[in-house]
Formats: structure tokens, sequence, C-alpha cells
């Protein structure tokens, strides 16, 4: 039949050496080749005609070319060979006109014993079990019709492959009956994904079949408690965390379990740890995520123990998105090493990812660079961004480190620098700088708040001054709220008196720390206003006496002891021509700049709401708000201050910005007076009004602390008498107090004497503040 149909010829040998016993069946034989020859059936067909076909027993071009080709298509083919249970040598038939092709075929995902006889100058090698494998496949699919799905090269060159058949997937097969086990470098390439052969062999696992045998299972890492939910607290780096467990509350490092960054001699190192470490922060600080603990790594050569962890939020996998961005590589563990992540398999499937897309560690192109310079250094350096950070107003960054609570390390991503940033408005309780060094009462909570509200958080940053040692003083916001606020509402920080008066927010500040103190929290609980007293300052600087006199006029009142004034000098001659070049210059330029937006700090001319005249006023914009298109500004020759529309601001030309700002703030020395929103505080301001308003006035300039100066007014009619100030007069009033805590108290006993006689008399007479009694005790 074989010959009549083509598939064979009679041998050559056969036709000579004809036994008497068989000619006459050798004759037959002949006779039918003759037919097919004549009907050009099998291999007799000539090579046009329509059935034929051509088989390549080798490969005729490159192996990755052809894999290229056909990888991931389902394509005919017969099992000729099997060498052993996961290797065969398959005849591959892609659609006509492609050739057919023998090939050599390791199926992916699996790794069966070695079976290795007769090959000439090699060992024999057969495996346990090997014998089994190979012939629980020869048995299913030797010389049977399969599907096959080119999915890889091995490192020889031979092809990866799933194989397919009508009762199932020979891989599962071979898994389930512990006649193989899953190989690691090969499961990313199984099209059908790896779960099944994972389930396949842990079946097989289970009931502890054949390669199995004596196989126990190994106790999970972490005991009952492997898995939990915790709040992620820091990202140590790009493959280490800390977080806290939800239900216990205990702090615990982990290591993202089978990933490792780049090692330290590799110079990728550090820009791709930064990075690596940037994505965990952005993804998972301060997030609730599920913990599984894969295994521990015991302490070794001088490393720690290590609890090492799959980290999961939501769907979102830590690991596996450091290998995808290329910021990592993965863990090759041995075969028999269980140690390992509980995705391992997607973890290597994202490295394969990244490796194709030559992302990351993976590229070949350079690293990039960062050079983050550090602007409070120093002073000096700190004075060379300050104006650029006032311009610029809101400015985003991150809060890198925490020193106490008020007081941080933070990055601006956008410039790639770090500077020190300080909450202006309010004094944190100083924890203690060493062990032996006492902390203030509430110091270690306050950081511990700060801490777990903002270390590695996006913030914004609005920057107002700086101080002697380089740090920015402004004002933060976590997630649009005031930190500042939120610290003296939780009674973590008290109000300081005059950085507050300088901050736009300092209505927001009295008005936290007035919640606190009602509600008695954390510093306000404390008994007899210990707090208040350990949180001044701890040594005075006693200021001598002075006696520098100006002749000035007050130009704006904030309360009964806080106003604004102009010098009288030749400054003043000088704003009046400046301000006449000045209402020239609009009329000219009489159209609006509608395209100006002007930034936080910036120089401007500003149109008053009670005066038209766009000439009268130069102003500094103090707080823009875009929502509403208005700034808050201050006029800066004469001190008052008011909210308007953007529309009534335009561009301060430089040639007006020559001349320094003619008013100065001050208070009143000695003295402390209420704010006009407190009681009694209207009364406060009406009085000291009614002292100054529309009068040239004398000041002694008792001390200069920043731009804030401490003055004795007295009007020039008067003498210049303690006796006859204004600011004995308003202590006989009954409307200010002696201010005990000032940093002028110790060193002028004279002065102090005569202000601490004038009280005495108001309380007598039962003034102002005193009408019901004595009240120092409560405003000292």
């Amino acid at each position: 039949m074989v010959i009549k149909e083509g598939w064979a010829k009679v041998r050559e040998d056969g036709r000579k050496n004809k036994e008497e016993s068989r000619g006459e069946e050798i004759e037959t034989l002949i006779a039918l080749e003759s037919d097919a020859k004549s009907a050009g059936k099998g291999i007799w067909q000539t090579q046009d005609q329509e059935n034929s076909r051509k088989v390549n027993y080798t490969l005729q071009e490159e192996p990755r070319e052809y894999l290229d080709k056909y990888k991931g298509l389902v394509v005919e083919g017969i099992i000729e060979q099997v060498r052993d249970g996961s290797s065969l040598r398959v005849l591959f038939i892609p659609p006509s006109p492609a050739p057919q092709q023998y090939l050599n075929i390791n199926i992916s995902g699996i790794k069966a014993p070695i079976v290795r006889k007769d090959v000439p100058d090699v060992e024999d090698l057969i495996e346990p079990f090997g014998e089994e494998a190979k012939y629980f496949v020869e048995t299913r699919l030797l010389q049977r019709n399969v599907k096959v799905i080119l999915e890889g090269l091995s490192g020889n060159q031979a092809f990866f492959a799933s194989i397919l058949h009508p009762a199932g997937n020979i891989a599962e097969a071979l898994l389930t009956s512990g006649l193989a086990k899953v190989a690691d470098r090969s499961i990313t390439m199984v099209t059908d994904g790896h779960t099944k052969l994972r389930a396949a062999e842990s079946i097989a696992k289970e009931k502890q079949l054949r390669l199995w045998q004596g196989h126990v299972a190994r106790n999970r890492a972490g005991g009952d408690d492997h898995e939990f939910e915790a709040t992620v607290t820091r990202i140590i780096s790009g493959d280490t965390i800390s977080v806290k467990h939800n239900r216990t509350g205990v702090e615990r490092k982990l290591q993202l379990s089978s990933i490792r960054q780049p090692k330290p001699k590799d110079p990728k190192l550090p820009e791709y740890n930064f990075d690596a470490k940037e994505l965990l922060r952005k993804k998972l600080i301060g997030k609730t995520v599920k913990v599984t603990i894969d295994y521990s790594k015991p302490a070794t050569d001088g490393f720690e123990a290590k609890d090492c962890a799959t980290i999961k939020l939501g769907e979102f996998n830590a690991a596996e998105a450091l290998l995808e961005r290329g910021l990592a590589h993965i863990i090759r563990h041995r075969r028999d090493d269980e140690d390992r992540s509980s995705f391992y398999d997607q973890l290597m499937i994202a490295e394969q990812k990244a490796q194709n897309s030559t992302k990351g560690i993976h590229s070949p192109k350079d690293p990039p660079v960062y050079r983050i310079i550090d602007a409070s250094e120093n002073a000096a350096k700190a004075k060379q961004f300050l104006n650029s950070l006032q311009r610029a107003g809101r400015v985003p960054g991150v809060v890198d480190y925490v020193y106490n609570a008020s007081r941080f390390k933070i990055y601006i991503p956008r410039e790639s620098y770090k500077l020190t940033f300080v909450l202006g408005g309010i004094r944190a309780p100083r924890p203690g700088r060493n062990p032996s060094d006492k902390s203030e009462p509430f110091a270690v909570e306050a950081s511990e708040f700060a801490t777990r509200r903002t270390f590695q958080r996006d913030v914004d940053i609005e920057v107002e001054n700086i101080d002697k040692t380089g740090g920015f003083i402004g004002t933060m916001w976590i997630k649009n709220e005031n930190f500042a606020v939120m610290l003296l509402r939780d009674g973590f920080a008290s109000v300081h008196d005059y950085s507050a008066s300088q901050s736009s927010y300092s209505q927001q500040l009295y008005a936290a720390e007035e919640s606190a103190k009602t509600e008695k929290k954390n510093i306000w609980s404390l008994q007899d206003n210990e707090v208040s007293k350990e949180q001044e300052v701890a040594i005075v600087t006693e200021v001598e006496p002075r006696k520098e006199y100006v002749d000035i006029v007050v130009t704006e009142i904030i309360s009964g002891g806080r106003f604004y004034l102009q010098v009288i000098n030749d400054d003043i001659h000088k704003l009046e021509k400046m301000m006449s070049e000045f209402s020239l210059y609009h009329k000219n330029n009489a159209s609006s700049s509608s395209s100006f937006t002007p930034k936080n700090n910036e120089m401007v001319s500003a149109q008053f709401t009670e005066d038209n005249r766009w000439y009268v006023y130069r102003a500094k914009i103090r707080k823009v708000i875009p929502d509403s298109k208005s700034a808050e500004v201050i006029y800066v020759d004469y001190g008052n201050s008011e909210m308007i529309p953007l529309s009534r601001v335009r561009p301060l030309p430089d040639n007006f910005k020559q001349l320094p700002s003619q008013s100065q703030e001050a208070i009143l020395s000695f003295l402390n007076v209420r704010n006009r929103e407190e009681e009694y505080g209207l009364e406060a301001y009406e009085h000291f009004r009614d002292l100054v308003e529309n009068k040239q006035l004398v000041a002694n300039i008792d001390y200069k602390e920043n731009n804030l100066y401490h003055l004795t007014l007295f009007d020039s009619k008067q003498s210049q008498s303690i006796e006859d100030s204004i600011n004995t007069e308003m202590v006989k009033a009954g409307y200010a107090i002696v201010d005990k805590k000032s940093i002028l108290y110790r060193s002028n006993p004279t002065v102090v004497e005569k202000l601490l006689e004038a009280q005495e008399q108001a309380k007598k007479g039962r003034m102002g503040m005193f009408e019901y009694g004595d009240i120092t005790a409560d405003d000292e």
C-alpha cells in the first residue's frame, strides 16, 4: 500500500538480490512502484504539481527572524521525536506556501528530568523519573497532530513553544502527574499564562507525586499574621519601606520580595534609586496597603534580618511597577528555592517588558542626572533664592526631613534644590537636641504629629522671609490646609505675635489657637500656664537704654499699640516728587495692562479703593487670589492694606522702585495692647487714634527688631518726659498694661517704674480694662 501510494520505493539491494522465495513479491512491488511513478503519486510528483510540498530539515534563516514571523500564532505540527518529557522534535507546518520545517522545541514553562542516551562522546544521563516522563509524552503525542505556538528562544537557539492537543495541554498534564517542574526562565513566555501551570504543580506537591516525593511545604514567614493591612510611613529606598500595622500599631521595616536595586558599583545606582524611591513615595506614602510577608532573610555578614513582602495598593503591585519601569532587577532564585514573591511570575513578565522596551536600567542611554543644591547652606546663599521664591507665590515641594514640628527640610523638584523651611507665625515646643537635653512639654508629640502628617508628603510653600541661619520663613500647605493652623488647632504650637503680625493668615492662626485653648488641647492642658512660661524665650537679651529722637507722622493704625509711620526727612520730599512723576507716567500710559498677572511679594502700582487716581500709591502684593481675580496689597509708603481686583493693579516701572518704602511698622515700647477684635481692643484703637491722628509727633527709637520699631511717642506740643508720653497716656486710660516680657523691661527700670505707677492709677480709677477689677493676671 505504501509503495502503491508513492510514499516509498523499492530498495536497490532488493531489486538486485531477489531471493527465490520472495522473487514474486519483489516483482509485485516493482510493478506497483512503476504504476505510482506513472501516476505521479507521492514522492514521484514533479515539483510543479499542486500537492507537492517542501520540507526543510535544517533552519534556513536566523532563529530570531523565524520566531518573529510566527510568534504567538497557532500552527499545525506533528511530533516526530520525544527526546525527554519536555524536549521534542516537531514538524512545524505553517500555512502554504511556506515550507514545512523541522524544529527542536522545549515545552514552555516546564522542565522534565533529562534523558540522554547513546550520544557519541557524551556520558549517558537519566535523571529520576526521566524515562517515565518521556514515555508519558510518547504515548500521548508521538506521531500525533498537534497545535504549536512558538513563544521564545533558549540560549542554544532551540525554540520554546506550547504544545496543544485536543485532549489538553501536555505541560499541565506532566506537572499534575509530578513528572515535571515549573521552569522560571520560560514560564513568562507561556501564551495562556502561568496560573494554570503553577496550579498544576501545586497539586503534585500537595500529593507528593514522583518528583515531589517527600516534599514538605515551607512554613510561611510571619505565621498567622503573614497578611495584614498597614499604613506606609516612610520610603527608605527604592526597594525598602516602613509600615505601621493598622491593628497592632507596630512599625515594621519591609523589603520588597524578589527584587533588588542596582548594585553599588553600578554607576546607574544613585539616579535610578532616586526615581524608584520617588515612584514609591508618590504612590504609597500615607496610604493603607495590603502586606503579604513572603519570606524572611536571616541576619548574615553584618546585614540585619529582613522581612520580605509583597506590597499592594488595590491592583498596584509595588515591585511589579518598579520592574516595569526598569527601576529594579529581579532576583533569580534557585529552582528549589521557595523563598520568593507570591507574584514571582508577574515580576518576571514585568522585567521582560522593561527589557524589551529598553526602559530604565535596561536602556543604553545615560541615566538622568540629579544635582540637588542646598539653598539654605548659609544665609548669604539663601538670599540668592529669596526674591524668586517670594515672587513665585505657592511653590510645590516634598518634605524630605522633619527637624521638629515647625522646621523642615523641603525638596523643590521643579528647581532641583533643597531648603530649610520654618513655619512663620507660630512657635512649637522644642525637643531636646540630645538625650541629656530636656524637651519642652509636648515637643515629642508635636514632632511626631508633624512627621506623621508631612514626612515625604507633597506640600506647597509660600516664602515670606529668611532667618539668620538661611532658613526660609513662610506658610506650608498640605492638601490645601495651612499646616501651622493644624498644629495650633491640635494644641501643638502657640502663636508668635510678632511673626504672626507679618503673616497674611494671622486671623486663621489666632482662631486656631483660641480653639485649642478653649478645649485645653495638649500644651494648653498644662496647669497654671506652665506651657506659656516654658515656651517663652529662656534668656531675655537686655537692651541698653537709648535716645534717638525723630519726627514722625502716623499713617496707618492697626491697633491701639501697633501702627505704621513715616519719618519726616529728605526722603519724604523725594516721595512727593516721585508721586508727581508717577501721576504723569500713568496719565501718559492710561491703557490698562489687562495681561499683567502680579505675583506674591511683587512691587506694583495699585489704585486705592477710595481714590481713583493711579499716581497715588506704590504697593506690594501680599497674596494673589486667582479664583476671585483679586489680590491683597499693602501700600508701602503708608502701611495701609486692602483687597482689590487685579484690574486695579499695574506693573511698577523700575525707576519708581528706587526710593525705599517710606512707611515703617512700629509698636508702643514696654506695653501690651489688645488687638482690635478683642475686648477693649476697639476702645484702645480709638483712644490711640485720638492721640496721634493728623499730628506731627516725636518718637524715641528704643529698639529696632528686624523691620519693627519699638517706640516711645510724644506730642511735639508737650514735654518729652516719660510721664507725658503717649505710651503713658495709653496706660493711664486703662487701654494698655506694662509688658513684663518686653525685651526692654529689665534694662529700663526708670521708665518701667513710671509706667507701673500709671498702671496703678488706672487700676484705682477703674479706667478702661480695669473697670471691673484687676485684669493684669490675665494679660501679663
